[in-house]
């Protein structure tokens, strides 16, 4: 199997302690926005779409280039066999429907909770990108949605977030958002839906992975890494 992190742009949409109250900065939180590419001999598989291309209210200003990262690892759109969401956020969704040949996979409460006509109302781009989605699979407990790639359930961020699990590789979309959230797992991020939750499923899943040395890459850190113990904590050590 193959794996690259795809990078659709990097951007601001919010300060430090507007994102993290703990952090005691006004400065701007800068962030890529990564997608994952997985190739193995029987599927290729996306793992989140990033933030689109223009126009759009989300970082309006910010190059996007998740089609162009495709075509310099050699595939088309055409090519993508399945897309995984982590979760429905206005930032891992923005290329839905360019991928013409692609089952989409959702967790079925992150559908009920984000596609609910109340939610459509108020985000324009779950009306725009993913509701007239033809080809959409909602899965509940741990799945496998192509030979070798299997997702699951980690909720808390959103109520149906999730990872992706490849062999030794997990792709984990928000379950950190920060660094700061692996020296204390109780770090709240505003952006979680249910922040004692999130906050319970990081410290469990970050132990887990810490512990199988597993590769990860996550939706806001740059490059693929492992999580190591540091003292009571852990911390983000790039490969």
């Amino acid at each position: 199997m193959s794996v690259e992190v795809l990078s659709d742009c990097e951007g601001t949409f919010a300060t430090l302690r507007e994102a993290f109250p703990a952090i005691q900065s006004d400065a701007d939180w800068w962030i890529p926005v990564n997608c994952a590419l997985l190739r193995t001999d029987a599927a290729t598989v996306l793992v989140d779409t990033g933030i689109g291309p223009q126009p759009r209210a989300f970082m309006p200003d910010a190059e996007v280039a998740l089609l162009d990262e495709l075509a310099r690892a050699g595939v088309g759109a055409e090519d993508v066999d399945v897309v995984v969401h982590t979760h429905l956020h206005i930032d891992h969704v923005g290329w839905d429907g360019s991928f013409p040949n692609a089952r989409y996979v959702v967790h079925e409460q992150d559908w009920a909770y984000f596609m609910s006509d109340a939610s459509l109302a108020e985000r324009p781009h779950l009306r725009d990108k993913v509701a007239p989605l033809e080809r959409v699979e909602r899965v509940s407990g741990e799945t496998e949605v192509a030979p070798g790639v299997r997702v699951q359930p980690a909720p808390g961020h959103t109520p149906g977030h999730m990872i992706v699990r490849a062999g030794d590789l997990a792709v984990i979309g928000d379950l950190v958002a920060h660094e700061l959230q692996l020296a204390d797992s109780d770090a709240v991020f505003v952006n979680d839906v249910d922040s004692g939750v999130a906050a319970a499923t990081r410290r469990r899943l970050i132990g887990e992975l810490a512990q199988e040395e597993a590769r990860v890459i996550a939706g806001h850190f740059r490059g693929v890494g492992r999580f190591l113990r540091a003292g009571k904590g852990f911390r983000w050590a790039v490969e």
